[in-house]
């Protein structure tokens, strides 16, 4: 699932191709009701179709494009989202090393492109497009986004805005939850999945089922130092998983395997926390 890494990988990419620039075509997938949520294909076509590309905004998991006129464009790339970037006939993921070809087909029916949702040109030619197989992600029209929900009811984001350790102890103090579902929580840490809740735990070598009102203030301050370098490092990368440490949990922690060891062979468990699957390292974690 695309974390705050991924999405704003995304919203880099985006706002370098599309800022200044008017969007000339915009094109939706006609039948889809289910990612264009709360204005119909059509109605969001009408919205962007002629704007000016002003720049682009972000919180969490959620980005948007701020044009010369309202309502804006919001993106939420759901589990299996995807913004694509088209590269003469074929289409280069925002993230990730995989390439999309299209068919040789004529015209810009947003269904060449497998999954596509959104296809949106510009007058110079730059196209960008939304794919998402699994249909979980959402695409909305809002007139002021940080101001609406679901926007708003987010927490902080540690790229944007994070407290200090002071803060954030006090924030901790009040949830009797396990620390892993509190990093979960978007109405606390806004951006934050489950692979980087597990790769922060373990990097702070603090266990996933500690209550989060009893992490003492050097294990907070510990927790916050570790979150922000994580995704500072994911987001420095381009969200690029083979450039991440080759010490991250990340590597190791998917599929569940009962033999999965970590790069220091650390025998890796997979629990149920907060109704997530989580991977810990019970040698380490305390």
């Amino acid at each position: 699932m695309p974390e705050l890494p991924e999405v704003e990988t995304s919203r880099r990419l985006v706002e370098k191709l599309l800022k200044g620039k008017r969007l000339v075509e915009v094109l939706p997938d006609p039948d889809d009701r289910i990612v264009f949520d709360r204005a119909s294909p059509e109605e969001f076509r009408e919205a962007l179709e002629g704007a000016r590309v002003k720049g682009t905004g972000r919180k969490g998991k959620y980005f948007w494009l701020e044009l010369d006129r309202r309502p804006w464009p919001v993106f939420h790339l759901g589990m299996t989202g995807h913004v694509e970037v088209r590269k003469k006939k074929s289409f280069v993921k925002a993230w990730g090393r995989r390439l999309y070809s299209e068919p040789d087909r004529k015209g810009l029916d947003p269904r060449i492109l497998p999954f596509c949702r959104l296809r949106m040109v510009a007058a110079d030619g730059t196209e960008i497009a939304i794919t998402d197989p699994r249909r979980f992600g959402r695409i909305r029209l809002a007139e002021d986004p940080e101001r609406e929900p679901p926007i708003s009811k987010l927490g902080y984001d540690p790229l944007v805005e994070f407290p200090s350790a002071k803060k954030l102890g006090e924030i901790l103090a009040k949830r009797r939850a396990p620390i892993k579902a509190v990093l979960l929580d978007q109405g606390v840490f806004a951006g934050v999945g489950n692979w980087i809740a597990d790769e922060v735990l373990y990097q702070s070598r603090l266990s996933p089922h500690r209550i989060a009102a009893k992490l003492s203030t050097a294990e907070v301050a510990r927790l916050r130092t570790t979150l922000l370098a994580v995704i500072r490092k994911s987001v420095a990368v381009h969200a690029d998983y083979y450039r991440y440490p080759k010490s991250w949990l990340f590597h190791h922690r998917w599929g569940k395997a009962k033999e999965a060891m970590t790069a220091r062979k650390q025998k890796i468990v997979h629990d149920t926390i907060g109704g997530r699957t989580t991977a810990w390292v019970p040698s380490v974690q305390v």
